[in-house]
Parts: C-alpha cells; structure tokens; sequence
C-alpha cells in the first residue's frame, strides 16, 4: 500500500471528512506530513447518500492535506464504517503431506478464499486468520518451518453491502484518485489504539462517530468480531438539546 514512500489515509465520516499523508523513513517508520479535514456532507450512516456534495468534502480535506505535505497523491486507503459489516468464521484445512509449511504453502491455504459464496450484493473487505492448527493442534501463531501432515486455519471473514463499497469507490474515483484498500473503521482503530497485551489478553474497541457506532473484538492477538450500529455522537447532541 506504500506507493513510492508516501501513503494516504481516507476517512469519509457522516460529519466530517479527513485525509492523512505520511512518508515512509529509512528506518521504516511512517511520518505524518499532511493533515486534512473537512466538514462532511452528502453522508449518512456512515455510507454517500448524495455523490455531488461528498464528492465536495472529499475533495476539500484531500486537498488541504496535499497543500501541507506539499505533494500529489494518486491513490488512498479508505476507512468504511457504513454498510452494515457483518462477521462471519470459517475453518480451512490443507493436505501438506507431512513436510516443513512453507510460504507456498499458506499461500495455497487462502488463494481462493475470495472466491467463497457470499451473501447476495455482499463484498469481502477483510480475511483475518484467527488461529492455525496442525494435526488437530490449535493455538499456533505462525506455522512456518513446523511439520505436520494437515494445515488447518480459522478465519474472520468481514463483508459489507456492495452498494456502500461502490459508492464510496465511485466517490473517491470522481476526485480523481485511486482506491487502494479498504478498511472497516473499528478494526482501524483497534489496530491504531490498542498494544499487544490488549490484543491477546482481549479488548472491545467502541468507535463512536457522529452517526455511526461501530465495535471490534480483540482477541489472542487477532479481530474476531465487528459490528456497528446506526446512532453516533449526533444522536446524543440533539437528545441533550431537545431535553
């Protein structure tokens, strides 16, 4: 997702619109050189409800954080919190035939997960192995370089409704710029908020926005659960104003 050192972040909210740029450094840190941030409009729930004026928003925090890194950007990564993400597990398993698993090997095991019936007018988003096992032993990290006849691994699939996943891609297209990635919104910010030891201990990370409220489960160093509901910080401000 680091296109010539330089990576952009997109987050399309239902009350505002933010856009971070970041270099990649010689030692492989990510420094932040452009900040961006727009009111939102044309959003609702967290998905575009009207292209025209998101496209504005979108436009505007794009730009104010390209004029403060002082450069172009051709493509972003993009946050998602709409479109009802729904999780869901599976178990996969892979005849090795008794020999070292190799990076061949884990590639078989997920080649075509993407290929799975999914639900109608539904897109895949995100494939997170939760554990592997070998032989019927579970709780393995990383199987790389241990032996065993079969290799099997549970997965968190994370599906959104296409239309969401189109909108926000045709939004982002119009101003010019190139979907690289998505990503859903809490398991984002688990990722950015929690360590290692709340990871693996276990931690539910609760990302309340202005119209959406999504939630991600941490666990054994993995997401094991997302799931969002309709109502954000906006709903709380107009219940506190007409009590």
């Amino acid at each position: 997702m680091v296109r010539d050192g330089i990576v952009a972040a997109l987050d399309v909210g239902t009350t505002k619109v933010c856009c971070f740029i970041a270099e990649l450094n010689e030692s492989g840190q990510l420094r932040v050189t452009g900040i961006g941030h727009h009111a939102s409009a044309g959003v609702k729930a967290g998905s575009i409800v009207d292209m025209e004026t998101a496209e504005t928003s979108i436009r505007a925090a794009v730009h104010a954080a390209e004029k403060m890194a002082g450069i172009t950007i051709r493509q972003v990564v993009a946050s998602i919190s709409g479109g009802r993400p729904a999780s869901n597990a599976i178990e996969r398993k892979l005849s090795i035939g008794n020999s070292a698993i190799s990076d061949d090997d884990m590639r078989r095991l997920f080649n075509d997960i993407r290929l799975l019936q999914l639900e109608p007018h539904r897109v895949l988003v995100h494939v997170i192995p939760t554990a592997y096992g070998i032989d019927g032993s579970n709780g393995i990290r990383d199987p790389r370089g241990l032996h065993g006849m079969t290799l099997g691994v549970n997965l968190h699939l994370v599906t959104i409704d296409e239309s969401a996943a189109r909108n926000l891609d045709t939004g982002i297209s119009r101003c010019h710029l190139d979907l690289s990635e998505l990503v859903i919104s809490p398991y984002a910010s688990g990722l950015a908020c929690l360590v290692e030891d709340e990871m693996n201990l276990g931690a539910t990370v609760i990302d309340m926005g202005g119209g959406m409220t999504t939630i991600a489960v941490f666990y054994d160093g993995s997401a094991v659960f997302t799931d969002s509901i309709p109502f954000g910080g906006a709903n709380v401000t107009n219940d506190i104003a007409r009590g």
